[in-house]
């Protein structure tokens, strides 16, 4: 392939930067940007068809556009068609732009419906203003969105791409074909070329739904593709794994059954199973590679617990890192307790601790006087040396880069000896998904909770029922029960208009005088939440108020009651995390769910599944046929998988396709599969 990028018109050496940014160094790395959804500007709604929490192109006529000052400044432009009215809002503009709408003008606009009100509004919204009535006709083909980075516009994307699709048609650009002939027949496949065109530029009257879907030849034929290149890392990493050292951890089951005899309750089955595996794993001379998936509540940092007490009594160091200091600090109170019998030094490290303190204990570390340390990500800092650590732990796989836990990992080598690693998630994944995300691990679920656990009532109130709300509140804490009242947000946001927690907090004492309030979030220092959560818990709070900062690890038994504020703006998984903060005790527990009246159908749909299921791995199941797992998994980290194309959810039923088409692929193919799908850089061995 001669082009290059520079060859393509609008680019430029700025240009080329912006796109290297986003992992495109080459024409092909561009057609291979692929759309993460389409517009549909082929056709107008009418304004009064229009429903909240969907997306629609719109034509009318501008009444009014004027600045407002409501806690922020904004920009207000009022547009009508013959049905209706709209509302666009804009919190970013500047004086042309303000300039260009003027009373009278033709717009189109395209965005998210959303109800203010009453008022049918857009926030900020793409449009195109026109003098006169003659208005160009509206587009033949569904319009992609693309990923982007700071300073590149869809438009310029949109236009190199453009240009790329002409070289390609006209094959002065062609991809030759890499899969085998058998692999193609065998799976219906078509053309590669041919998909990669009508990708970006799917034909006239593509069936939109078929083209969101993998119905769609071209779709189905990249997807193959990328989920293949993904099967044929693991492959090789697999078989990477196979060739390392670690430490061979003989069996010694006294420790283990000594700390179960002193558990005030019999560990489930599942967990005994789990434990069983993770020792077996700790016998080998290779080093374990295992995630352990449990729904909230089942019981995994005892099973954890487990595989360090029996590294530590084989004589070696464990790491136990946890993604947040509030969890970190809870994880060593706990096990703490729970190892009081046992001759074991136990450490706490967080990067917010004193400095003289900090010191001590890494020092600790390096001369081995410490056998565990639980701590946040400081526990990758480059100055913690390990003496010999032969387990690390990671809580929460998701909230951690695979960087970072390799970087904990990479602490442990000892020459060519590796730790081994056992890493938790809270966050129920179907099998087939854990699958493919987790490809180099080897697999276990606890998949029974602790006897007794009652189920967790679930009801869903409008805001305008709030009062009913602070009188269930005051029965509750009459009862001597506590309660947890969530907000999304720290403080008030005008984009969102969700509850803050400081506001809240501040409503709350003041409606609820009689009762003991508190307050914790994020911004907030550790040794403050760490007060405020130790008077929750020796109930010298009432009623907690909080930021999403308790969803993981915070168990107080006496909490039977759990609030959640604009919890139509939340995923299933998530609601369902913060609604396993409570129903930890024997006593009867409720789930309130308050949203805002007008709700979109899919908000009704997720309050409604939450409403009659409590187990997290349906949950998730449907929370994936929603939002799909990108979001499911938490912000986008470094090392994780992303995507192109794939949608784990939608196009399960390939996984186990490629997983057996990538054991006759050959290592040429590997390399250039891999250099298409994969922009990350991966290093085997570091994966």
């Amino acid at each position: 392939m001669t082009t290059t990028l520079l060859d393509l018109k609008g680019i430029g050496e700025k240009g080329l930067l912006k796109l290297n940014k986003i992992g495109i160094n080459s024409v092909e790395d561009l057609l291979f940007h692929l759309p993460i959804r389409y517009q549909d500007k082929t056709r107008l709604t009418k304004i009064t068809n229009a429903e909240p929490g969907k997306k629609y192109f719109f034509e009318g006529t501008i009444d009014k556009a004027n600045v407002i000052f409501y806690q922020k400044r904004m920009f207000i432009v009022k547009i009508h068609d013959k049905t209706s009215s709209l509302q666009l809002r804009f919190f970013y503009f500047n004086k042309t732009q303000m300039n260009n709408f003027k009373i009278g003008r033709k717009i189109r606009c395209y965005g998210e419906i959303r109800h203010l009100n009453n008022i049918k509004e857009i926030v900020h919204p793409e449009y195109q203003i026109f003098e006169g009535e003659n208005l160009p006709a509206l587009d033949e083909y569904l319009t992609p969105v693309y990923p982007l980075t700071e300073g590149l516009h869809q438009n310029s994307l949109r236009n190199f791409i453009k240009q790329s699709l002409l070289l390609l048609k006209s094959k002065k650009i062609i991809f030759p074909e890499i899969l085998p002939k058998k692999v193609l027949e065998k799976y219906q496949l078509i053309d590669i070329n041919h998909a990669i065109y009508n990708i970006h530029k799917p034909e006239r009257n593509t069936d939109y739904k078929k083209l969101i879907s993998s119905q769609n030849n071209n779709k189905k034929r990249l997807i193959f593709e990328e989920l293949l290149a993904h099967q044929l890392v693991f492959k090789r990493i697999r078989a990477y794994n196979k060739t390392l050292l670690s430490f061979r951890l003989d069996n010694n089951d006294k420790p283990i059954k000594k700390l179960i005899s002193k558990l005030p309750f019999k560990p489930t089955n599942s967990q005994l199973e789990v434990m069983n595996e993770i020792i077996k794993d700790m016998q080998k001379i290779t080093p374990m590679m295992r995630l352990v998936q449990g729904d909230v509540g089942s019981g995994k940092t005892l099973v954890a617990l487990f595989g360090a007490l029996h590294a530590i009594t084989n004589g070696y160091q464990v790491a136990f890192m946890a993604p947040t200091e509030i969890l970190s600090v809870q994880h060593y109170q706990s096990i703490k307790l729970l190892l009081k019998d046992f001759d074991i030094n136990i450490a706490l490290l967080y990067g917010a601790m004193k400095t003289k303190e900090k010191k001590i204990i890494i020092e600790d570390i390096r001369l081995g006087n410490v056998d565990l340390v639980i701590g946040t990500h400081a526990l990758i800092q480059s100055e913690i040396k390990f003496f010999n650590l032969a387990l690390v732990i990671i809580d929460e796989q998701h909230k951690f880069g695979v960087h970072q836990r390799m970087t904990l990992t990479s602490k442990g080598k000892n020459s060519e000896t590796f730790p081994h690693q056992l890493i938790l998630t809270a966050t129920p994944i179907p099998r087939t998904l854990a699958m493919t995300l987790y490809g180099n691990l080897d697999y276990s679920v606890i998949n029974e909770m602790p006897k007794g656990r009652k189920k967790i009532e679930t009801i869903a109130l409008p805001e305008d029922r709030r009062e009913e709300i602070l009188e269930k509140i005051i029965n509750v804490c009459n009862k001597g029960n506590q309660i947890y009242w969530v907000c999304p947000l720290i403080d008030e946001s005008d984009v969102l208009e969700c509850k803050a927690a400081v506001n809240t907090y501040t409503e709350l004492k003041e409606k609820l005088k009689d009762l003991k309030v508190g307050l914790i979030h994020g911004r907030m220092k550790m040794d403050e939440k760490e007060k405020v959560m130790n008077h929750f818990r020796n109930k010298k709070i009432d009623l907690l108020v909080s930021t999403t900062i308790i969803e993981v690890g915070l168990d107080v038994p006496n909490a039977t009651v759990m609030i959640i504020e604009n919890s139509e703006r939340m995923g299933l998984s998530q609601l369902h995390q913060l609604r396993g903060r409570i129903g930890r005790g024997e006593k009867k527990s409720t789930c309130i769910l308050i949203y805002k009246i007008g709700l979109s159908e899919i908000a009704k749909n997720r309050i409604e599944i939450l409403r009659k299921c409590g187990d997290g791995f349906e949950i998730a199941k449907e929370d994936l046929e929603i939002r799909g797992p990108g979001e499911i998994l938490g912000k986008k980290q470094k090392g994780e998988i992303n995507f192109k194309i794939a949608n784990i959810t939608r196009d399960y039923k390939y996984i186990r396709d490629t997983r057996d088409c990538a054991e006759s692929i050959s290592e040429e193919i590997s390399e250039i599969l891999a250099k298409r799908w994969i922009s990350e850089k991966i290093e085997i061995g570091k994966a």
